[in-house]
C-alpha cells in the first residue's frame, strides 16, 4: 500500500485524485483516438450532407474550402447514402492530441495545485473541454448530449465547479 501511495499526489483534499483519475481515463481515450474511429463516432455521430446552397466554384470561391460545405442532415434526408458523420482519421488524431495535452496538464497539476498559474491553466482545460462539446452539440450539431458526451459534460462541470470553489483551499498565496 505504501508503494501505491508514493505515486499519488501529496496534496490535501480530493481534487488532486479526481484530476489524476480523469487524466488516466483521458490517456485511454487518446489511445483509442489513434487506433480506431469507432469511439470517436460514438461522440461525433451527427449526420451531414453536402450544402447545396453554396455557390458554384469560381475564381474567388471554392465550395470545398468552405467551413459550411456540410450541413446537418434533416430527418427526411438522413437516410440518404451520402449522409455521413464528420469523423476522419485526421480529426480523431487531432482530438487525441488535444486530449493527451489536457491530460498531461491535469496530471502535472494534480501534484502542483498549490501553484496559482498551474491551477488556472488546469481550470481552463476543463472550460475549453466544456465549451468544445457544448458547441459541437448546440452549434455544429456533430454531437448529441447523451452517453459519452453527457459524461464529458459531467466531468468538465465537476472540475470547473470544484476548482472555482476551492481555489483558496489549494493555491498558496
Amino acid at each position: 500500500m505504501d508503494t501505491l501511495q508514493s505515486f499519488l499526489p501529496p496534496a490535501k483534499g480530493y481534487l488532486p485524485y479526481y484530476m489524476l483519475i480523469t487524466s488516466i481515463l483521458a490517456v485511454g481515450n487518446t489511445i483509442q483516438s489513434y487506433m480506431t474511429l469507432h469511439y470517436s463516432r460514438r461522440i461525433y455521430g451527427g449526420k451531414f450532407v453536402p450544402n447545396s446552397s453554396l455557390p458554384a466554384k469560381s475564381a474567388t470561391f471554392d465550395p470545398d474550402d468552405s467551413t459550411q460545405k456540410l450541413v446537418p442532415a434533416s430527418t427526411s434526408n438522413s437516410k440518404e447514402a451520402r449522409a455521413q458523420d464528420q469523423v476522419t482519421p485526421l480529426a480523431a488524431r487531432l482530438f487525441g492530441t488535444y486530449t493527451i495535452i489536457s491530460s498531461i496538464v491535469r496530471i502535472y497539476a494534480s501534484y502542483n495545485l498549490h501553484i496559482a498559474p498551474v491551477y488556472n491553466i488546469t481550470l481552463w482545460t476543463y472550460v475549453v473541454a466544456l465549451a468544445h462539446f457544448g458547441s459541437e452539440c448546440l452549434v455544429y450539431k456533430t454531437a448529441h448530449f447523451a452517453g459519452p458526451v453527457g459524461l464529458t459534460f459531467f466531468f468538465a462541470s465537476v472540475g470547473i465547479t470544484w476548482m472555482a470553489s476551492q481555489y483558496s483551499f489549494y493555491v498558496e498565496m
